[in-house]
């Protein structure tokens, strides 16, 4: 027997089933439980990330992100991506790499 206690993709204790084995499962019916489930899920992810460097890790944390997105905020991915607009728009996004050392005065 392994002990995990995390959060799984949906069709996961179906292909443990489908390998001869007997998943334990439960669902999450408590929001606040849900939200700190996630967050969870997007460290392992992120750290899955950063140790492999695989664009299905970060397929991943996107999956997470959508999550927690619809689930826990009640939005569509949409509506996050005006979002992200905006704040584009406002203070520019990440692609030239400019890292901020020190403001000075």
């Amino acid at each position: 027997m392994v002990q995990y206690d995390k959060l799984v993709r949906d069709r996961i204790p179906e292909i443990i089933k489908e390998a001869g084995k007997a998943p334990i499962t439960r669902t999450v019916k408590d929001p606040a439980e849900l939200k700190l489930r996630l967050i969870d899920k997007l460290a392992e992810e992120t750290q899955e990330y950063r140790e492999s460097g695989s664009i299905e890790e970060i397929a991943d944390i996107l999956e997470v992100l959508q999550a927690l997105v619809e689930q826990v905020h009640g939005l569509s991915w949409e509506q996050v991506r005006e979002i992200q607009g905006r704040k584009w728009e406002e203070r520019g996004g990440f692609r030239d790499g400019i890292v901020l050392e020190r403001v000075e005065g």
